[in-house]
This record gives structure tokens, sequence and C-alpha cells, in this order.
């Protein structure tokens, strides 16, 4: 399957370029070089087409050449997070079986020539395995087929199509369908990416974007919001024509905050099972409530609240289930376990998890929408809103905050609350923090936030 060939790619386009990183750029023959040595160096291992092989990618060189390799020779990438503690890695491990683990550099002192006498993948192969979060328990390896891929990169390039000039930054781990999904679509599209720096830092990552006039971005909301906070301001370069930001909620004050510094952000809704997009807004959507439109190819649709997916970008299964009906409709459709609803100009709303919805005293609160409203007023910097039981209504709504201390007043927020929500939506008790813990998706972990706020919460 050439698409997701590095080779092919350098041999159609040896001069263009291919991957910058610390300010140097390697084309697209220069890349193909080292990934022939690493292909030698799998061989030489015993390893051949669909073989499993574990590793753990950053954003550095070496990782992106070891994955280019193993899509070269169909064997499917088991992507372990950067972070995981050491059990988490070893129960990953245990259950996806792998042929071998990599855990080296790629070597420089050998001459490859591995793709001779080469399988060619085929389309239904599995391209990887990547570890969801787990939010509804254990961790579950998702096989995403290089089809899939193919097809969502296709659905990307029919929304907002490419330029000859297009780099996009990766910014965001390669562990991660969103990271992942950088270096496939650029590769099929036999694109630039851009290294960003190993840990995110956002006066680095402005200086890369600038330097190396990138054009795409994908971030994280918690990514965009540090950048905002830079000083001096983020004024954004004429050559950025898209940030697409996803993987967590959107806020939005943090939307017109991004449209006030004249940031190109597009919300995007997607999840691993369905290679990341799935909906995506048009740079005329910019700013607006809403994650956008399905994408060319792809079927969304709200079933008793949940949404839900069907599609050629889907996953075949998880590693650890029956992939024929554990994760699926009987008519092919995703459960994804996430709350929506349809906006009056076509857009996709996501309200969060179904599991997150607070029942109290009967009626039904969607956290993310008290978090908005929460993060419109003046002091509060970032909301989380979860519930603790209450034997008069069931469960009760409350809040962690991160606040402005100079700006933040008790008083207004009463008075906030009271003027824009109904009364059985309103915190009744709240938890200022330093800051919310995130999990390795850069999501908010409602679990930990509970534990560290449920004996500290005040009467507002």
């Amino acid at each position: 399957m050439h698409e997701l060939s590095l080779l092919s790619a350098a041999n159609e386009h040896p001069e263009r370029d291919c991957l910058i990183a610390e300010g140097k750029t390697l084309s697209y023959a220069e890349v193909a070089a080292r990934v022939d040595v690493a292909l030698q160096r799998l061989r030489d291992c015993g390893l051949a087409r669909g073989d499993r092989v574990a590793l753990t990618p950053s954003v550095d060189v070496d990782s992106i050449v070891w994955l280019y390799a193993l899509f070269e020779m169909g064997a499917p990438a088991v992507l372990l997070h950067p972070g995981l503690a050491d059990r988490e890695r070893a129960l990953i491990l245990r259950c996806a079986s792998p042929a071998h683990v990599i855990d080296d550099r790629v070597p420089e002192d050998r001459p490859g020539h591995s793709s001779d006498s080469m399988d060619s993948p085929s389309p239904s192969d599995t391209l990887t395995v990547i570890y969801t979060s787990g939010s509804a328990g254990a961790a579950r390896g998702a096989c995403l087929s290089r089809r899939a891929f193919v097809a969502s990169a296709a659905a990307h390039a029919a929304h907002l199509g490419w330029r000859d000039d297009d780099r996009w930054l990766l910014c965001m781990p390669p562990a991660h369908v969103g990271g992942l999904s950088v270096l496939t679509r650029c590769l099929i599209a036999r694109r630039c990416v851009v290294l960003g720096p190993p840990a995110f830092e956002p006066r680095e990552v402005l200086h890369i974007l600038r330097r190396d006039r990138v054009t795409l971005c994908s971030l994280v909301p918690t990514m965009l919001r540090r950048l905002l906070a830079c000083e001096p301001a983020w004024s954004p370069h004429p050559e950025l024509r898209a940030v697409l930001v996803g993987g967590a909620h959107f806020p939005q004050a943090l939307r017109k905050r991004s449209v006030e510094h004249g940031i190109p952000t597009l919300a995007t809704y997607g999840c691993t099972e369905a290679c990341s997009q799935v909906t995506t807004q048009s740079p005329a959507q910019a700013g607006t409530l809403g994650s956008g439109t399905p994408l060319s190819g792809i079927d969304v649709r709200i079933d008793d609240g949940e949404i839900q997916i069907r599609g050629p970008v889907l996953m075949d299964g998880y590693l650890e289930e029956d992939r024929a009906h554990a994760w699926q409709t009987t008519d092919g459709w995703l459960r994804t376990g996430d709350a929506g609803s349809w906006l009056d100009d076509g857009q996709l709303l996501v309200h969060g998890r179904l599991d997150d919805l607070i029942v109290t005293g009967g009626e039904n609160v969607v956290p993310r929408e008290v978090e908005d409203w929460l993060q419109s007023i003046p002091g509060i910097e970032s909301a989380s809103v979860f519930s603790v039981p209450s034997k008069e209504w069931g469960e009760e709504v409350v809040a962690a905050l991160v606040v402005e201390p100079r700006a933040y007043d008790p008083g207004a927020l009463r008075d906030a609350l009271s003027a824009g929500l109904a009364p059985h939506k309103r915190p009744k008790r709240v938890c200022v923090v330093e800051a919310l813990p995130l999990n390795r998706t850069g999501k908010v972990d409602r679990a930990l936030v509970r534990s560290q706020c449920v004996g500290r919460l005040q009467p507002i």
C-alpha cells in the first residue's frame, strides 16, 4: 500500500521537505536512507510482516523513523505512552504480546537494503494498536488498519485541502492518535512535518511556529491556553492557516480569546477508534459553539443521546475483545460513550461523557455547560464540575476552580450563577485549586479532581 510508504514517497519526491527538526530540514530521500537502515535492523531481529512491535515514540527523529520503518514492513506498531507507569506498561505488553520491543536509537553506521523482497502490506493489515485512556476501565488496544488511516486522511484533505507549502507542527505525543495522524496524513500527502520540542514548552513552540513557517497545527485546549498566556501575546504569522483543537473540551471563553488574538482555531471532535478526526469546523465557523460537521465519508448520528459513528475510518475492533460485537451496534455504528446533540447550523455539540451526566433532584446537569459558564466569569481561569452524594438530591453539583486571586470575587460568582444558570445547575460548593489534574491525553481527570477536592469543598 504505497500511500503509507516512506520509500515510495522518496522515489516520487526525493528532494521534497519531509521532516524539520531543531531547525534542520531533512528531505524525503534523506529520511528514506534512515528508514532503510531501520528496516534492516528490524529484519536482523527476525521480524516480518504481521509481527507486532512495541515502541514508546516521542517527538524526535528516531521515533518517527522507527514508525515509518514499521509502516514499510507491515508490522503493527503497538504504541506505548512515555508517561505510563511500569505496571501499566507491563499490562499492555502482556496483552499485546509483541514480537519485539524497540528501545534504542536508529543505527547510523549500517547500509540498508531491507526493502528488497519484502511482502507488500495489504490495505486491511493493522497499521497500529493504540491504547485508549481507559476512562471506563482498563485501557483497550484499538486495532486500526492501513485502510482506515488512508480514509481518515482523505476525509481531512476533502475538508481543508492541501497547499504545496503546507507544514504541520507535531507537538502531541505520537503514541496518541492525534499525534500519529499528523504523521500519517503528511506521509500520505507527501508533505512536511515540523517536530516540536520533546516536552511541550509554550515559548519554544511559538518560536518553532514562526521560524519554520508552520501552516497547520494540532493542539489540545490546555496547550492553546498556555500559548495564549505567553508574554508578549501570541500573534500568528501569515502562513498559519488552521489550528485544529480537540482531544478535550474546548471552552467557549477560550474560543473567544483565540478569535480576539487572530488565531485560526477550528474545533474538532474525534476518537481513537475512528482514527482521530470525525467532525471539524470550517474557517467560517471558527469561534462558534460546536465541533463542526461530519467529514466526507463519515456518518454521525445521535442515538438516545449518544454520539455514534460509522464509516471506513473505524477500527477493526479491540485487541482484547470479540471484534464483531463488543464495540458496535448490529448495524455497524461505533458506540462512542460520548453525549451529544446537533446545533441548528448542523454542527455537532459534544456534551461530554455519558457517564459524567449529573442527576440532581431528578434534573439532568451536563458538566460542560456549567464549566463553560463558570469560565466566562472574570477571575476564573478554568473549572471542573462534578458531583458528590446528597441525601436530599441524590447528587449535589460542585466545582473545582482555578482562579486569578486578584480578580476572583466569590460575591460576583454567586451573582453570575444566579443570572446565568437554573438553580439545579448551580454548584452548591466549590474548591479552589492551583491547577486541574490532567490525564495523559490532556483531558481533565474528573476522578482525580473529585478525590482531591471532596474534603475541601466550601459553600459559595
